[in-house]
């Protein structure tokens, strides 16, 4: 979405962006205007997260009722609906690869799972986590790799093609040993993907340079 200020914005330019059904120019008047167009009531259970792909014109949510639904957000409707039940879901992200996305199981194992949503079938798992996934992140850089946080106090890179983790870090360890099972781990990419935030015990946050994470 492009983002114009009202004062910054001519009439030329507001023109041009709404030209795309992509693009709105977000004037104060332009908000005001905003309206509720489509209403989604299908889950069954409280969703649980939610990822656009990089185009923007797609979404996919999963659900505690163990679905991943992906709509289509320029016609308005649901593209098509995906059920784990054996591995449950959750922190489902779009890939670099169409018509792909991967998600953490929350039941069964703490796998990352692979899945292509065009054919419904598992690509790769990717395997090492020995506690529950908090985070799942493709990279903002548009590579082929991803990063995941869980609860077994580990940070993991994974290339989409591999199976294994690339990086493994522990900044549990940074931490004089906090208890991350108890007081939880996040991590996230800055926007040039050069950057990893690692946040602890909900107090502590540490920062990585990803040229000098090491397996």
């Amino acid at each position: 979405m492009a983002i114009a200020m009202e004062e910054e914005c001519t009439g030329q330019t507001i023109s041009t962006l709404r030209s795309d059904p992509l693009k709105t120019a977000l004037t104060r008047k332009s908000i005001s205007e905003f309206r509720l167009m489509k209403q989604f009531k299908d889950n069954k259970a409280p969703i649980t997260s939610l990822d656009y792909d990089p185009t923007g014109t797609r979404c996919i949510t999963t659900s505690a009722d163990e679905s991943l639904r992906i709509y289509n957000c320029v016609q308005g409707k649901r593209d098509r609906v995906s059920y784990s039940k054996k591995y449950g879901c959750s922190l489902a992200q779009f890939t670099k690869q169409p018509g792909c996305v991967a998600y953490a199981s929350t039941k069964l194992n703490d796998t990352v799972r692979y899945l292509s949503y065009e054919t419904n079938q598992f690509i790769r798992y990717f395997v090492g986590h020995s506690g529950r996934v908090t985070s799942l992140q493709r990279s903002p850089d548009g590579s082929s790799t991803m990063m995941s946080a869980a609860l077994d106090g580990t940070v993991r890179i994974w290339d989409l093609g591999v199976s294994g983790p690339t990086v493994t870090v522990n900044p549990e360890l940074l931490a004089g040993n906090a208890s991350v099972k108890t007081s939880g781990i996040a991590a996230s990419y800055d926007p040039s993907a050069s950057i990893v935030a690692v946040v602890l015990a909900s107090s502590e946050t540490h920062l990585f340079d990803v040229r000098e994470m090491k397996r």
